[in-house]
Formats: structure tokens, C-alpha cells, sequence
């Protein structure tokens, strides 16, 4: 068997982003038929996204550039051309004062997170260890996997729980809880988050962005938040540069607005649309018998849903759903941050996420296994 060093280790250890990508895989190509993929972060295949997609490639293909693409390597902080346009359509529309200088392009958001937690936190030259802050956790599962050093390198703080009805409630960040500390390298989080779909508010990001500042350390959301330039050489060092694939498919969009008018005209009325459908199935499909929560869906593609007092684990409610065809995530994996020791929280192991991409009918059928196993749980306890 390889002897692998201690950051081979970590590389390699097993967490829930792993079973995530594997379920996914499995429920998307697999030969069985009536699979629900209730678990991933895939977006919806929307036929006019596609043929966006479609009508770049082939215009690149008509004017030689896909040649360049295939063939040539990029910079390592992005096409220019990209570049520039996303310069212009932030500055546009968000009244940013942004310079080329100022952006840089990785390899996709994972990659983007693996490159800023291991710049900014881990061991330090002179002793010691810098730690990645999430103020509010649960956060994003592919997190737990990108510290070269380890879960040492990350400090969540548990959330404050605010009911807003019989079935809905919200994540606050809890300041009583939150402390930058010392050995505080960044605070990152995301907005919305993903797994919830809750959007922090405006009055809690900007306490947030105080404390931050005022010590001194930068607020990362979501994969923002660090110099460039030193982004640009940690690219270089992993992959030489990003793929230029993407980047050219999207820039005459960026330019002419046609993106932003998808995003308004489709996109947003599509995943609004689906979020509503599968919220409305909760009521008729769990009833009142057993005590089912969600969390109030502000954005993002996936609801977030309680069981309060679930007399199983949510990873044996993932085992029982994935044994009926039904993929979800257990919200566990989503705690990567909060310590194991000191005060139980049975909470993080009462949640799972689902994705709502997939069409009515898998909805549907994938939340009535759910459903129907959540209600087996309590019945039998």
C-alpha cells in the first residue's frame, strides 16, 4: 500500500463531498431508471441557457478562436478579454471602482477556495497555526476538504435559530458567540449560503465587515477576498493557468448584456418557480405528525430541511433514502467547522440538504421517500 505523507493524508481523507460527487455521478449517468438526484449543486439543464452555450461554441469554432482555445495556453489570471468585460459589467452595475489588475481567474470555485484557505491560514513560518473563521456555520461542504493541514485549520460558530413560523425558520450570525481571534487569518462565508439558502442580512454583513476590518483580517465571500497577483502565482503553481473554454463562451454575453437579461428573464423566474413548487409540496407530503422545519429559502439552489428530535441520525436517513433511489445530502458533513467536543447540538445531525434542479416529478417522488422514511423513523422510536 502507498505510504502517503501527512498532507497526502489529508488529501485523501474520506468526507461528504466525496459521497456527494460519487452519488451524483450514480443518480445523473447511471443505467437504473427512477433515480431521484435530490443531492448535488448541478444546475438545471435550461434549453435557453444551452443554446447561449451552443451559439458561442460555434461561432468560436467559425472565427478560428477555438483553435487558440484548444491549442494555446492562457494567462494565468484569465483571458483578458474576459477580464475586462467582467471589469466593465461590475463596475456598470454595481458602481465598483475595479481595475483589471484587480481580478483574478481560477479554475472553478473549488479550486479558488483550496487557493485562498492555504495562502492565508495553516502553519505559520515562526510557530503557530492561522485559522479560516465561517461566523455562521452550517456553510459549504466542499470547504471540509481544502485544508492541506487538516480540520485544525478551521473555526465555526454555531448559529442562532430564529422561528418565523410553524414550519419555517432562519440562521442568524450569533455575535455573542463570534471572537476574531488572534490566530484569525480571514472570516469567510457565503451569501447566499449554500446549504440553506439563507441570504445574511445586510445589517449582519456589515457588522461583520467592522469586526473584520478592525482586525485586520479580510472577509471572504465566497471565494473572494485576496490579492491577485498572489492568486495568479498559486494558479501557475497548481495548473499554469485556468481554462479559457469557459471564459470565452461567456464574454459576448458579458458585453452585449445578453447574461444579465437571461439571469432576469429565465434563470431567476425558472429557480424561483422551483423553489415554490418544492416548498409546496412539504405540507401535503409530511404532514403535521411529525415536527419537519425548513429553512427559509432566500437564494441558492437547495432547501434545508429539520427534523426536530429525529430519532436517527441524518446519515442512517441518507443510507435509508440512497437504499430506496433517493439521493441527499446529510447536514452533518455542512458542520465540518463546529467542533465535535465541548456542548452536544443534536440539531447537526437532524438536517439534510436537497437540491431542487430536477423536474416536478422527481421532486416529487424523491421528497415522498423522504417523507415516507423521516415518518417510519419517528414511528418506530
Amino acid at each position: 500500500m502507498m505510504q502517503l505523507s501527512e498532507i497526502g493524508g489529508h488529501l485523501t481523507a474520506r468526507t461528504g463531498i466525496d459521497d456527494l460527487m460519487e452519488d451524483l455521478f450514480k443518480a445523473l449517468h447511471s443505467e437504473e431508471t427512477g433515480l431521484c438526484q435530490l443531492n448535488g449543486g448541478s444546475p438545471a439543464v435550461i434549453p435557453e441557457v444551452t443554446e447561449l452555450w451552443r451559439r458561442s461554441m460555434a461561432e468560436l469554432v467559425r472565427n478560428g478562436k477555438f483553435d487558440v482555445l484548444v491549442g494555446h495556453y492562457a494567462h494565468p489570471g484569465g483571458d483578458p478579454a474576459f477580464i475586462r468585460a467582467l471589469v466593465r459589467f461590475l463596475n456598470e452595475r454595481c458602481g465598483w471602482n475595479l481595475a483589471p489588475e484587480n481580478v483574478a481567474i481560477t479554475q472553478g470555485g473549488q479550486m479558488a477556495c483550496f487557493t485562498l484557505f492555504n495562502m492565508l491560514a495553516g502553519p505559520c513560518p515562526g510557530g503557530g497555526m492561522r485559522e479560516i473563521l465561517f461566523p455562521l456555520c452550517p456553510d459549504y461542504v466542499g470547504y471540509q476538504s481544502q485544508s492541506l493541514c487538516g480540520g485544525v485549520m478551521f473555526r465555526g460558530i454555531r448559529p442562532g435559530i430564529r422561528m418565523l413560523d410553524g414550519h419555517t425558520f432562519k440562521y442568524v450570525i450569533d455575535f455573542d458567540r463570534l471572537d476574531i481571534r488572534p490566530e484569525t487569518a480571514a472570516v469567510c462565508m457565503s451569501r447566499p449560503t449554500n446549504p440553506t439558502g439563507n441570504v445574511v442580512t445586510d445589517e449582519e454583513l456589515d457588522r461583520l465587515r467592522e469586526m473584520a476590518s478592525r482586525a485586520g483580517v479580510p472577509l471572504i465571500k465566497h471565494k473572494e477576498g485576496a490579492d491577485p497577483a498572489a492568486v495568479v502565482s498559486m494558479v501557475t503553481t497548481s495548473s499554469l493557468c485556468p481554462n479559457n473554454l469557459g471564459q470565452a463562451l461567456v464574454t459576448p454575453y458579458l458585453e452585449d448584456g445578453t447574461l444579465e437579461r437571461v439571469c432576469r428573464e429565465t434563470l431567476t423566474p425558472f429557480y424561483r418557480g422551483q423553489a415554490e413548487f418544492a416548498l409546496s409540496l412539504l405540507p401535503e407530503l409530511f404532514g403535521e405528525s411529525i415536527p419537519w422545519r425548513v429553512h427559509k429559502s432566500e437564494g441558492a439552489m437547495f432547501l434545508w430541511l429539520w427534523f426536530e428530535g429525529l430519532p436517527i441520525t441524518c446519515q442512517e436517513l441518507y443510507e435509508r433514502c440512497k437504499a430506496r433511489g433517493c439521493f441527499v445530502n446529510p447536514g452533518h458533513h455542512f458542520f465540518f467547522a463546529l467542533p465535535e467536543e465541548g456542548e452536544p447540538w443534536p440539531h447537526r445531525h437532524e438536517c439534510i440538504r436537497i437540491s431542487f434542479t430536477q423536474t416536478e416529478e422527481l421532486l416529487r417522488k424523491g421528497l415522498s421517500i423522504v417523507a415516507d422514511e423521516v415518518k417510519k423513523a419517528y414511528s418506530h422510536s
